[in-house]
């Protein structure tokens, strides 16, 4: 009897046991069920920093992984589309970029960016280098993006990364005062993140944002991005969401900096500059902080020629800002604070750079499109910073002195008249609303446009792509017979497209035609090793011989 008794007892154990193990399990087995099924239906979007293009050769920014740091998908922005080789080929030197507007080269985009101006000096400089500069920069992003991508990108074999970043910490995508922001805790952000790996994550999180609502602003495509990613349009100097913001910063660029010194991978992080003089603070206090009192004096100083404290005055009336678009010097502090201790970072001094090419030391708009934007010429600034860094660490060996480079020439650097139309025109497009509000200024009726005018104001207002823009342009220079412009063009498609063999060919031809022979070797020696070229490879034998270039222009 006592037996049975405990038989049934251990028998009933068992069963309890079998019960609450299903019980644990059983939520953990939907949740996998769930994830099969929206696999299998391709539901919700990539979180790979890279995918495959068509050809299965090389790598690109995945065009869908913004989604994860925006909570309103419509907002989320795009990278560049830059390829670069799967198999990286001996002899390369590949470099990543990450970054923000700035460094994605807004307003002028693709070859207007820093990073582009970088890697055209560096192929001339050193030809025998092949090298691979992939901006991953985003609009609207911040460090929380920054940090995400590094956990990824030491997988993909970086020979260094470069890194301009911090004006976005509080209404770039999660920062602390932005429409898409999850929390105000890194940890909780993080752990969002996390969740959003994996398809179920993304269906729970649109299912909350649903029953929860959104705020017709941040959805409301009349206004801005700058002001859709705004919720709190005031942040007094010092408060504790300024000081989060600055936290923020700290914490997700300390962790991707020991990874990146973990992996033994060199970094270059650059301080940020902003427009100091002609950019009045957005919204001011009253009081002992009032920004306006602050760029009032500076106003003043700089007009009694005391430019010492002028740019004090003016660097405090920034710093008062409580609209805080441009970064706190705080972070600028954080930046230098981390090439201290870590001999894989180095620092790249683009304030200083841009203070000497300012007058009077103060950056103003003549380096500036509005509060924190470069425009050409600070681009070109911001690339020189990084290219004398790469060397001055010993990253890349002095180079041979030559006069004849067509790096040493910032006019020979691949821009025509539509880039800096295009650029002013998105810029006024942009200061037409929050916060600038400035109307755009009256067209002139009797003023005829130029071809370069009606692409780049077509294009500024999406009605032509980028590519079919060059592609008109090109056509247009060719007609007119102007070389010069029509190799600029196919210079900038050749950045733009680095494996297409078309593009070097005919950008050999061009250079042949205008005596420039050192680019001619490069770009067709690049379209042989695109793919092996009967007709480079006799271009290049014929380049000896003095009627090449008539030939060519003849048959143009």
């Amino acid at each position: 009897m006592k037996s049975l008794i405990e038989l049934n007892t251990k028998r009933n154990y068992s069963k309890q046991w079998i019960f609450k193990t299903i019980a644990v399990l059983l939520p953990f087995f939907i949740v996998i069920l769930v994830e099969i099924i929206l696999h299998l239906c391709n539901y919700g979007y990539d979180t790979s920093l890279f995918i495959e293009d068509k050809t299965g050769k090389y790598y690109l920014l995945n065009p869908e992984i913004s989604q994860k740091y925006f909570t309103v998908p419509e907002n989320a922005t795009r990278g560049n589309i830059e390829l670069f080789t799967k198999d990286k080929k001996p002899g390369t030197i590949r470099i990543f970029v990450l970054g923000e507007s700035t460094t994605i080269g807004f307003p002028y985009m693709h070859n207007g960016a820093f990073p582009r101006m970088l890697k055209y000096r560096l192929q001339f400089d050193y030809p025998n280098i092949n090298f691979e500069i992939i901006n991953l920069s985003l609009t609207a992003v911040n460090s929380y993006t920054l940090y995400d991508f590094s956990r990824q990108l030491v997988n993909y074999q970086p020979d260094a990364i470069l890194i301009y970043a911090g004006h976005n910490e509080y209404y770039g995508a999660l920062g602390v005062a932005s429409s898409s922001r999850i929390g105000r805790n890194t940890m909780w952000v993080r752990t969002t993140l996390a969740i959003k790996e994996f398809k179920t994550g993304q269906f729970l999180f649109r299912i909350a944002a649903r029953l929860k609502g959104t705020d017709k602003k941040t959805t409301d495509y009349t206004l801005t991005l700058m002001e859709r990613m705004a919720r709190e349009q005031s942040i007094p100097f010092n408060s504790k969401i300024h000081q989060q913001g600055i936290r923020q910063f700290e914490i997700n660029m300390t962790e991707l900096l020991d990874l990146f010194g973990k992996h033994k991978i060199p970094v270059y992080i650059s301080n940020l500059v902003s427009n100091l003089k002609d950019r009045k603070p957005f919204i001011s206090s009253a009081g002992n902080l009032s920004a306006n009192n602050q760029y009032q004096s500076g106003n003043k100083a700089y007009a009694g020629k005391d430019y010492i404290s002028a740019k004090r005055e003016y660097m405090l009336a920034k710093e008062y800002d409580e609209l805080p678009f441009r970064a706190p010097e705080m972070i600028n502090l954080l930046i230098k604070k981390y090439t201290l201790n870590r001999p894989n970072v180095h620092f790249v001094d683009v304030m200083h750079v841009f203070e000497l090419h300012s007058p009077h030391g103060i950056p103003d708009s003549t380096l500036f499109l509005e509060h924190v934007h470069p425009n050409l010429k600070g681009q070109r600034l911001i690339s020189d910073a990084f290219y004398t860094e790469l060397i001055k660490s010993g990253m890349l060996p002095v180079p041979k002195e030559n006069t004849h480079s067509p790096s040493m020439r910032p006019e020979a650097y691949p821009f025509t008249a539509f880039d800096s139309i295009f650029g002013q025109i998105s810029i006024w497009l942009l200061k037409e609303q929050w916060p600038f509000n400035e109307p755009i200024p009256k067209e002139d009726h009797q003023h005829r446009k130029t071809v370069e005018e009606q692409i780049a104001g077509a294009c500024a207002v999406k009605q032509l792509n980028w590519f079919d823009s060059m592609h008109s342009l090109y056509d247009f220079y060719k007609q007119k017979n102007d070389l010069v412009n029509a190799l600029h063009i196919m210079e900038g498609l050749c950045l733009e497209f680095p494996y297409e063999q078309e593009y070097f060919l005919l950008a050999g031809k061009l250079s042949i035609i205008q005596n420039k022979e050192q680019k001619a070797l490069f770009y067709l020696n690049n379209a042989n090793q695109i793919s092996p070229s009967g007709e480079a490879n006799s271009l290049i034998q014929l380049m000896k011989h003095q009627q090449l270039s008539g030939n060519l222009k003849r048959n143009f």
